[in-house]
């Protein structure tokens, strides 16, 4: 029987997989509006008559508005509608702090990557929104949210993907403490997706919060069960249209960059528009711009970060603004 020691392990470990804030922009004439049907989801848009294309944030395992929240006025103010989505807020009982959005999932399993089909339905006719034009802005978990969302629909037509995955990974939360590799993390018309398990995740989140070797526990599930590449394997030559991947080499969460680099090779073979970034001394934490800022759990020295993140962001802004036309 694992006790409040171990969960507390498993809550502080989880949370280090994230979309981590980090450029400010001081906000111009923009709205902020709730989304129906979509709990603390808003729409960030200029009020100046027009209608601007949909790019949708999707935080990582951090979950919760605060990616949203910074990244929404700022890619508003480079003329998009910026949605912030918050789709998984933590939920550990009383192992935990109080779970922020009781509305939401809280555990990380089975996340229902159609639920952007219904987002765009809400969005469409709202002020200032044109879901004709659709991106998707995601990091970590949120980049695989992205990338199976645009293999499955043909009406995204951009996709940035910080830190991301090749394959759809096993699901977390409480009821999967004792039931390791028996859950995904994300599922799509009401299917839980094939997943690539973990090995070692509750005995390598027992070493304490921010203490557990996650991309050792990504990479030893992976090499355990060569089995289920297939399956768990997202299909990312399936999406027409333009792709941009950042990634740092020494990821400390898991290996993005060999993420990367399968990625980019499927997709060339397809003859798929794509773009790959990869830094070699660079981590995890490579969303936004600006100077060096404390990430330990990145993998990459936070001079590092800061240099690609100085490289990557006015390419992945050239990318956007190509792509969907502002």
């Amino acid at each position: 029987m694992f006790g409040a020691i171990a969960r507390r392990a498993v809550i502080g470990a989880v949370l280090a997989v994230g979309l981590t804030p980090g450029l400010s922009l001081a906000e111009g004439a923009t709205t902020s509006s709730p989304i129906a049907g979509f709990p603390h989801a808003k729409v960030y848009v200029q009020e100046d008559g027009k209608l601007h294309p949909v790019v949708v944030i999707l935080h990582g395992a951090e979950g919760g508005t605060e990616a949203g929240d910074r990244y929404g006025p700022i890619l508003a103010g480079m003329g998009y509608a910026a949605v912030g989505l918050p789709y998984y807020s933590p939920d550990w009982a009383e192992y935990g702090p109080p779970k922020a959005l009781p509305e939401i999932a809280g555990s990380f399993v089975d996340i229902r990557v159609d639920q952007l089909a219904e987002l765009r339905d809400a969005l469409r006719g709202m002020p200032g929104v044109d879901v004709e034009r659709f991106g998707l802005f995601g990091a970590s978990k949120g980049a695989e949210f992205a990338l199976i969302a645009a293999s499955r629909y043909d009406w995204i037509d951009a996709v940035v993907a910080y830190a991301p995955t090749d394959v759809v990974w096993e699901g977390w939360g409480l009821e999967t403490v004792q039931a390791e590799g028996t859950r995904s993390s994300f599922s799509f018309q009401g299917r839980p997706l094939p997943f690539m398990p973990y090995r070692g995740f509750i005995e390598g989140l027992l070493a304490g919060p921010g203490k557990a070797d996650l991309r050792a526990i990504h990479a030893n599930g992976r090499a355990d069960h060569p089995e289920r590449e297939a399956e768990a394997r997202i299909p990312v030559e399936d999406y027409a249209g333009p792709l941009i991947l950042i990634a740092g080499e020494r990821d400390a969460q898991w290996n993005s960059a060999a993420a990367v680099r399968a990625i980019a090779a499927s997709r060339q073979a397809a003859g798929r528009e794509t773009t790959a970034l990869i830094y070699p001394e660079a981590g995890h934490d490579l969303v936004g711009d600006g100077g060096p800022r404390e990430s330990p759990r990145s993998g990459g020295a936070p001079e590092a970060d800061a240099a690609a993140r100085r490289d990557a962001w006015p390419k992945v802004t050239a990318f956007l603004a190509t792509a969907l036309k502002p």
